[in-house]
C-alpha cells in the first residue's frame, strides 16, 4: 500500500502547520512517540504492522485504546459497522425520524424533496466547513486536537464518531427541527429534513470506516479512499 503516497510526501510534510503538543489523558508518551515515528517515515504510518515492528510496546498499550482489526472484505465490514455503537444510534435515529413522518397524516410531496434535497446539500458544506475549517483550524482548539489524534495513529484503523458525540448532535439538530416546524407549521417538511439529516450522517459514517479499512471497494470509491489516505499520510489540507 506504500503506493498511495507519491514521492513528494516529505516535501508536503514540510508544509504542514505545527502539530498540537496535546495527547489523550494517559497517553501522552505513547502519541509523543507516535509523533517521531510519523515525522522518521516521512508521515506514511499505515498500519500497526509498522507500529509493531518498531515499537511493540508502544502498539501494544495503543491496542487498548484502538481498534486496530480492520475488516478485509465486504461482508467482515458491514459487520462490524452495524456492531458500532454509533451506527446502532443513528439506524435507530433514522427509523425514528422516518416512522415519525410517515405517521402524519399529510402524504409526502414536493415540499417533502425539496426539504430533503436542501438538507442533503447543507450536509455537504456544513461537512467541509466543519472539517476545513475547524478540524484543521491553524488556531488550536478542542475539536482540532481531539481530530489532531485521529491523524497521528497508523491510517488502518476503526474510525467513527464517538456514541455521546453522535447523541449530543443528532438530538440538538432534532430539536432544532421540530421547533423550527413547530412555529412555521412545517413539521412534515422539517421531519423530511431530519429523515435526510440522519441519513446522510450514517452515510458519512459509514464512508470515513470504510476509508480507514482494507475492504475492496468499487474503483470510484477506491480513488477516493486513496485521497482520504494521501489527506493523512502526506498533506493534512
Amino acid at each position: 500500500m506504500w503506493w498511495l503516497l507519491p514521492a513528494s510526501s516529505s516535501a508536503l510534510l514540510a508544509s504542514r502547520p505545527p502539530l498540537v503538543p496535546c495527547s489523550p489523558p494517559g497517553f501522552e508518551l505513547h502519541y509523543a512517540k507516535l509523533r517521531e515515528l510519523r515525522a522518521a517515515s516521512g508521515g506514511s504510518l499505515l498500519d500497526v504492522g509498522q507500529l509493531t515492528k518498531a515499537a511493540p510496546h508502544l502498539a501494544h498499550q495503543l491496542s487498548h485504546r484502538v481498534d486496530f482489526d480492520v475488516p478485509r472484505t465486504r461482508t467482515a465490514a458491514a459487520l462490524k459497522f452495524v456492531r458500532q455503537p454509533t451506527a446502532l444510534f443513528i439506524g435507530a435515529a433514522l427509523a425514528a425520524s422516518a416512522r415519525a413522518r410517515m405517521i402524519l397524516p399529510l402524504p409526502l410531496g414536493m415540499a417533502d424533496i425539496a426539504a430533503a434535497l436542501a438538507t442533503a446539500a447543507f450536509w455537504i458544506i456544513q461537512e467541509w466547513v466543519i472539517h476545513d475549517k475547524l478540524l484543521h483550524s491553524a488556531s488550536p482548539w478542542y475539536g482540532s486536537t481531539i481530530h489532531r489524534w485521529h491523524h497521528e495513529l497508523p491510517y488502518y484503523h476503526v474510525s467513527m464518531d464517538g456514541l455521546s458525540l453522535a447523541v449530543v448532535w443528532f438530538t440538538t439538530v432534532a430539536f432544532l427541527l421540530l421547533g423550527v416546524g413547530t412555529l412555521t407549521h412545517t413539521v412534515a417538511q422539517c421531519l423530511s429534513s431530519l429523515v435526510t439529516y440522519t441519513l446522510c450522517g450514517g452515510i458519512y459514517e459509514a464512508a470515513h470506516f470504510l476509508a480507514h479499512t482494507r475492504t475492496p471497494l468499487p474503483w470510484p470509491l477506491d480513488i477516493w479512499r486513496r485521497h482520504h489516505a494521501q489527506h493523512h499520510c502526506v498533506s493534512d489540507r
